[in-house]
């Protein structure tokens, strides 16, 4: 893969994730009642997704309902280590 082709799959990817930034951020913002938590679990579902090569291929239905679980379970992830 060329350099241009890379910087052009980063940009695909960054335009898909966009579209679910807001969405993710409400439901770890729901689950956390914290803006300083919330955004970092919200960081983390994101990476957790562009890393996800198949996630990008899927159709937006499933892309959503994936991200509604990725970001779940990093909420989760966040409040439980914020307890411990």
């Amino acid at each position: 893969m060329t350099q241009i082709e890379k910087q052009q799959e980063l940009l695909r990817k960054a335009d898909v994730l966009k579209q679910y930034e807001v969405y993710g951020y409400r439901i770890a913002y729901y689950v956390l009642k914290n803006e300083t938590l919330a955004t970092k679990a919200a960081t983390q579902a994101l990476l957790e997704l562009f890393y996800n090569d198949d996630f990008f291929h899927l159709p937006p239905f499933t892309q959503k309902h994936i991200t509604k679980k990725v970001f779940m379970k990093q909420s989760l992830i966040t409040k439980a280590s914020v307890i411990v």
